[in-house]
């Protein structure tokens, strides 16, 4: 077998330098020897990075032209334990101690400069922190807006129930027809959940019935008391928690329940069952969703309301509650002006006019009326 040809180490290494010579070239700038100080170190990365001054690197940024030219290691004695290759490996090593000197001394002046930040960050913090939200403070000051005195948003259900249910004298109007079942003084005491304004109040006062409003806005708590009305203030399932098992003549509540989560509407009806006296009345008022009309105007009206309550599911519950003597009634007629006209016979047109308006423009509220 032949033997490999010498190696010619020395055209080699001229080679090599010719390459590194090349790369200083390429590379321009100064030798950048391994900085020890913070300011050292920082300009040796390409501009200041001080906590007050602008990004790393400055405009330039850390580009290849920007090392500076490849730092000449000086006279350092390298070994191999190679025999016939040695010299090209001695030979390698101080070219690769050439090339990569000035990086790994960039790399090095790098680490230094953000140990050294990190400690005067910590050392500072506090201030630094402060600084920053006082201009964050002054940006926002500039451009008119302090988050800071922005109000919560919030939903006034009163004005929202006072421009679109109607006023106090439509709504008596309207609740008058619940009297009723509560027709003399021997019909209390009941307790009206959501009483609102209390206009059923004053109608159960005007008949000597003894009554109590539950009421979670403070506001319309004091308004009633200040007429007179018993109102408690308070959700209307846990206070009717606290009244006395089977001492309530009456319990109403007028446009509630289609706000209670079904769970919650759940515990309403079996407490209700349970607090009301034998032969006591459970009046539940809510919005007629299987009418198209009231459907489009006064359920998705509200956005508070949660889920529809439909006639025939409140029957189903109220009968597994325990109730007995169950009917649905409705009210709130839609305007004949805005139904479809339905002429004087049965022929075909006038009985198709009249189904649809008992599918869109039926009563625009049903109530569960149960005894106990």
């Amino acid at each position: 077998m032949a033997e490999d040809p010498p190696v010619d180490v020395e055209a080699l290494v001229a080679d090599l330098r010719d390459e590194a010579t090349r790369v200083r070239a390429r590379a321009g700038g100064q030798a950048v020897p391994p900085a020890e100080s913070r300011a050292e170190a920082l300009s040796a990365v390409g501009g200041d990075v001080g906590l007050q001054g602008p990004a790393i690197g400055g405009g330039a940024g850390l580009r290849l032209g920007n090392l500076g030219a490849l730092a000449d290691p000086g006279d350092v004695a390298f070994h191999s334990h190679r025999a016939r290759a040695g010299r090209v490996v001695v030979e390698a090593k101080k070219l690769l101690r050439r090339l990569l000197t000035p990086i790994l001394d960039r790399q090095g002046a790098f680490n230094r400069a953000v140990v050294d930040a990190l400690a005067a960050l910590d050392a500072t913090g506090s201030t630094r922190a402060s600084s920053i939200e006082s201009r964050l403070e002054d940006l926002e000051r500039r451009a008119g807006v302090e988050s800071s005195r922005i109000p919560p948003a919030s939903f006034d259900a009163r004005a929202f129930g006072d421009r679109f249910r109607g006023s106090p004298e439509h709504v008596r109007r309207a609740q008058s027809a619940y009297l009723r079942w509560f027709p003399d003084a021997a019909a209390g005491p009941v307790v009206d959940l959501g009483c609102g304004r209390g206009e059923f109040l004053e109608l159960l006062r005007e008949r000597g019935i003894a009554a109590i409003g539950v009421e979670s806005d403070p506001e319309l708590v004091q308004a009633g008391r200040a007429r007179g009305l018993e109102v408690r203030p308070g959700e209307a399932v846990a206070e009717l928690q606290r009244c006395g098992d089977a001492t309530l003549g009456g319990i109403v509540a007028f446009q509630v329940i289609e706000h209670l989560p079904f769970p919650r509407l759940l515990e309403l009806l079996a407490l209700a069952r349970r607090k009301l006296r034998p032969g006591g009345c459970l009046v539940l008022e809510t919005v007629n969703v299987q009418s198209v009309f009231p459907w489009t105007r006064a359920w998705s009206m509200d956005p508070t309301h949660r889920h529809p309550v439909h006639p025939q599911t409140l029957r189903f519950l109220a009968e597994q509650a325990g109730f007995a003597e169950i009917e649905i009634v409705f009210s709130g007629p839609v305007d004949d002006a805005v139904r479809l006209e339905e002429g004087p016979d049965l022929d075909r047109e006038s009985r198709n006019a009249r189904r649809l308006n008992e599918l869109l423009f039926a009563p625009q509220d049903h109530a569960l009326v149960a005894r106990a």
